[in-house]
């Protein structure tokens, strides 16, 4: 009896080691699905790219359960935390966390070099906007921001967009800040003490937060200028710079919406960004195709549980 029972435990065990993946990944549970809020362009993105752009500003077709988050790092908590949700951040902030990992997608890894060849197919344009002309809090602090955005296209600027994962080929013809800053009196200030509000898409802040520390260290001995940063999701960027009060400087990361209209010269491309779907790091599975993301985010969808993604 002993050795039938030794057999029967030994079999046991076989048997749930099959039901799962590495490290205890039990395939056989039902997938976590999360999304962003609907003021985030990386859900604009995401969900236009793969087919289903109905979902970008409404819950309503896609399954019930999903979970709403409120930024990069909310997603990239959440899905490090649970080993079987799925989620999409931005390629600028996935290597922030060893908890997660970004799949491939139809076969193409997320990477700048694949982005760049246009193999990768699920990408977005990160963009800025600035208030109207005239309605800034006061004239210096338009010249400060005019004085940003051309800091931001100099060499230096694209420089930083890069360096912060931003994917941009640098123009053969960009000048550097030093063949500029003269064309801006605002700089030879030395008795400025000014805030600059910024805000948009969280996907943008660590790059936004990187340009605006740099240049901010270019005013003379004398002036302070200040950057003040409150990322909110994409959607705020127009409605809180041209379209109401509070920004003086937005970031999206999508298009602007037709609702949205700039006055010429105050918006403009700046790099390309990937989106990246990611699961926990126990996670199996690396790799994703259009079709099982409609199919898994969809509320037809019939893929459910991971079992339906991972062979064993």
């Amino acid at each position: 009896m002993k050795k039938i029972s030794g057999v029967f435990v030994l079999g046991l065990a076989a048997m749930t080691l099959l039901s799962c993946g590495p490290q205890g990944f039990d395939t056989s549970s039902d997938i976590k699905l999360y999304t962003r809020d609907t003021d985030s362009g990386t859900r604009d993105g995401f969900f236009t790219k793969i087919g289903l752009e109905k979902a970008k500003a409404d819950n309503a077709p896609l399954k019930t359960g999903i979970v709403t988050v409120d930024s990069n790092g909310s997603m990239m908590n959440s899905v490090g935390n649970d080993m079987y949700g799925i989620g999409y951040i931005s390629l600028s902030t996935l290597s922030e966390s060893d908890a997660i990992k970004g799949l491939s997608y139809n076969g193409v890894e997320p990477t700048e070099a694949n982005v760049l060849n246009e193999t990768y197919g699920l990408t977005r344009n990160f963009n800025y906007i600035t208030r109207k002309p005239g309605d800034y809090s006061s004239t210096d602090v338009e010249a400060v921001v005019n004085a940003f955005i051309d800091y931001t296209f100099s060499f230096e600027g694209y420089t930083i967009m890069k360096g912060e994962h931003g994917i941009v080929e640098i123009p053969s013809d960009v000048k550097h800040w030093s063949e500029i800053a003269s064309q801006h009196a605002i700089m030879q200030r030395t008795d400025l003490n000014l805030t600059i509000n910024v805000g948009g898409s969280t996907s943008v802040s660590g790059m936004a937060q990187a340009l605006t520390t740099a240049f901010s260290s270019l005013f003379p001995s004398g002036s302070t200028v200040k950057f003040n940063h409150n990322h909110t999701g994409s959607g705020d960027a127009y409605k809180n710079t041209q379209g109401g009060k509070g920004l003086d400087i937005g970031y999206l990361s999508r298009e602007l919406e037709s609702s949205e209209q700039a006055v010429e010269g105050t918006s403009g491309y700046m790099c390309t960004d990937a989106i990246v779907t990611i699961v926990n790091s126990e996670n199996p599975l690396d790799n994703i195709t259009n079709t099982q993301l409609v199919d898994m985010y969809g509320l037809n969808g019939e893929t459910v549980t991971w079992s339906q993604l991972i062979t064993e």
